[in-house]
Parts: C-alpha cells; sequence; structure tokens
C-alpha cells in the first residue's frame, strides 16, 4: 500500500506547556518548603526528586504524541500511534466528517456507511493539515459529506 502522504504532529505548544507547569510547581513547591521553615537541602532535593515523576510521565506523553501520524493511501486513511495503526478508514466508507468532543477533546468524527460505526480521530495536533486531509477524503468520495 503506497503512502500518498504523511502528516506529523505540531507538539511545540503542548512541551512548552509541561515544562511551564513543571517550573510553576518547583517554584510553589520551593516557595511553601521556606514558608513553612521547612527547606532544608535534603528536602529540597527530595522535592525535586519526586518531581523527575512528572516529568518522566511528560517524556512518555510526548513521545506518544510525538509518534502519531496520519498517512493518507490510494484506499483510506491510517492513524498511527507508537507505529501501530490506531484507526483506519476507508475512503469509500465515509458518509460523514464533522467535528465532535470525546472526554471534552476537540476530534474529528468520520461516520461511515458501511457498519455506522463513527470513528474519532484526534483534531488538536493536526489542526493546521485538516483542510488538506478533508479535501483529499472528498475527492476520494464525492458523496461524502465534509461539515468542518
Amino acid at each position: 500500500m503506497k503512502v500518498i502522504k504523511t502528516y506529523y504532529p505540531r507538539v511545540k505548544t503542548i512541551e512548552v506547556f509541561m515544562f511551564l507547569v513543571y517550573v510553576i510547581v518547583v517554584l510553589f513547591g520551593t516557595a511553601l518548603l521556606w514558608v513553612k521553615g521547612d527547606l532544608s537541602v535534603e528536602r529540597w532535593q527530595t522535592f525535586i526528586m519526586i518531581g523527575f515523576i512528572y516529568i518522566a510521565f511528560c517524556v512518555l506523553l510526548s513521545v506518544c504524541i510525538r509518534t502519531q501520524r496520519i498517512e493518507l493511501t490510494e484506499n483510506g486513511m491510517h492513524h498511527k500511534l507508537l507505529g501501530l495503526n490506531r484507526r483506519v478508514v476507508a475512503f469509500s466508507s465515509v458518509k460523514r466528517v464533522t467535528f465532535g468532543k470525546v472526554n471534552g477533546s476537540l476530534v474529528i468524527a468520520i461516520e461511515k456507511h458501511f457498519d455506522r460505526k463513527t470513528t474519532y480521530v484526534p483534531y488538536i495536533p493536526f489542526e493546521q493539515d485538516w483542510d488538506e486531509i478533508v479535501s483529499y477524503i472528498k475527492q476520494k468520495n464525492k458523496k461524502a459529506i465534509i461539515a468542518i
């Protein structure tokens, strides 16, 4: 299966936000320890070491977000995560493409003809690419309704 185009997520803002949250937590925690009169070198080092749990979790999230991609092929669209197919949608099965929300996050809802299931693909890291993706879907399936 030949890949026509691959879209990669834009994650710079997400990573900057994660870093700012970490800086705020470190500054606030240090100030809180200082106000309580409990600030010692050992306590502060322990506090920072515990903060590395947050950093490790953020790095894991960042890797998961960075490895996402959307691949357009001759027959369909593949949403990949960590190199594995997460969602696959054949262009011939697309009935309607709209915005949706899942757990408060903005997604693209792709309703299918045959099985009447809706496939949700993330909007946020690919927000600048969706116009091009849906135009390609419309080019491949003239009957698809695009409501974005």
